[in-house]
């Protein structure tokens, strides 16, 4: 298992400094970052800064771990499924440039008139014809839990039985199970066979921030000043024999900058901790 960080950990740097996909891998570099995850709606003009990236990934001996996608799959208009089921494609084969072995994946947002069971048949439909696509590239999607379609550990597990192929596998983020009222650890106990990445993150309860199901509000931390039980989560992967990558996705509100490096700190402290576990 090693450290990765998702260039969402600098989003604001993004949208309010700036920032480019070129600047997030400077960053990393002179943090001897060695392992990333690139995201495709951080491209400013991705024409001209694909091949820019990929020289630099080369040249720093980086590895893109995981490319994500922005997809909804929850359209009752055939032609948004259409683009929901292109944006997943262009992302396979943006992974595939970049050697990246995993595609990040969503299951779409909850809309009015609808709830999982009815919602869910969209979700598979499209994630069939996905994997269908791409049973020739070495290259699988990993479905986040995040939002009310795809947020419990049982909805992602269904999701995939559902789908019924390999290509099709889980994101597991640490955090966003709270935001369904679930421990992240029980989750875990359900989706054990299926992670092909980990999203690493922290959050504590609070009176603004997140809005959970529950009604409960939770706001993100540096990893190590939250509620995530990381000690066990990462013995729990050790268990299941998970050897990819632990993936920061810094959400906390304080210095972006100063969040991930003290996260990583933590993390790393842990993943040292238990590799004899």
């Amino acid at each position: 298992m090693h450290l990765c960080v998702s260039m969402w950990s600098l989003h604001r740097k993004f949208f309010d400094d700036g920032w480019t996909v070129m600047d997030f891998l400077e960053f990393c570099s002179t943090h001897d970052i060695q392992h990333v995850e690139l995201l495709d709606v951080f491209w400013r003009d991705e024409a001209n800064e694909v091949a820019k990236v990929l020289e630099y990934v080369h040249d720093h001996e980086m590895t893109v771990d995981v490319y994500a996608v922005t997809n909804d799959c929850v359209q009752s208009d055939r032609s948004k499924r259409e683009q929901a089921l292109a944006s997943v494609l262009k992302g396979v084969e943006m992974a595939k440039k970049f050697s990246a072995p995993v595609v990040r994946v969503f299951a779409g947002d909850l809309k009015e008139g609808y709830d999982f069971d009815s919602a869910v048949g969209y979700i598979v439909d499209g994630f069939k014809e996905a994997t269908a696509r791409i049973q020739n590239d070495n290259v699988v999607l990993a479905l986040e839990n995040h939002g009310k379609l795809a947020g419990r550990g049982d909805q992602v597990k269904r999701i995939i039985l559902d789908v019924g192929s390999d290509k099709l596998r889980s994101t597991f983020d640490v955090g966003n199970f709270y935001l369904v009222g679930q421990q992240p650890m029980e989750a875990l106990a359900e989706l054990s066979g299926y992670v092909a990445h980990v999203h690493a993150k922290d959050f504590e309860p609070s009176d603004k921030g997140f809005l959970a199901t529950t009604g409960e509000y939770f706001a993100g931390r540096e990893c190590g000043s939250g509620i995530v039980p990381y000690g066990d989560v990462v013995n729990m992967l050790r268990t299941i024999r998970y050897d990819a990558s632990l993936s920061l996705e810094y959400e906390g509100d304080g210095d972006e900058i100063d969040g991930v490096l003290k996260s990583l700190a933590f993390l790393r402290s842990v993943v040292d901790q238990t590799t004899n576990v």
